[in-house]
């Protein structure tokens, strides 16, 4: 099981870096390494110690609350690397594929007992 739950969380962030660095650049950006590191390492950050407090806790109310605020806080973070990567115009674009990342992310974080 928890090998499992490996794969799975690994491929989610594999392909999200793919597909959100592929994203920038169709979009007219520039990304740097460092960037893409910043929006995995940085941003992803409030995901993992919510994930770590909803396994040590297991109330769901408190895992739907936790993952909310967390989930709010990546997005929140990941926001000025997103920003300044495309044009002004298309920053919405830049960041529902990173939103939808995190968000599934999230409800891993929810479902995994």
């Amino acid at each position: 099981m928890n090998s499992e739950v490996f794969a799975v969380a690994f491929a989610v962030l594999a392909a999200g870096a793919i597909i959100l660095t592929l994203n920038v650049l169709l979009l007219g950006g520039q990304i740097i390494f460092f960037q893409s590191l910043s929006l995995l390492g940085y941003c992803l950050f409030p995901m993992d110690v919510g994930a770590l407090i909803c396994l040590l806790k297991d109330k769901d109310m408190l895992k739907i609350v936790v993952v909310a605020v967390t989930l709010a806080w990546s997005s929140w973070a990941a926001y000025p690397f997103m920003s300044t990567a495309v044009n002004p115009r298309r920053k919405a674009l830049a960041l529902y594929p990173v939103f939808l990342m995190y968000v599934s992310i999230s409800f891993l974080i929810i479902a995994i007992n």
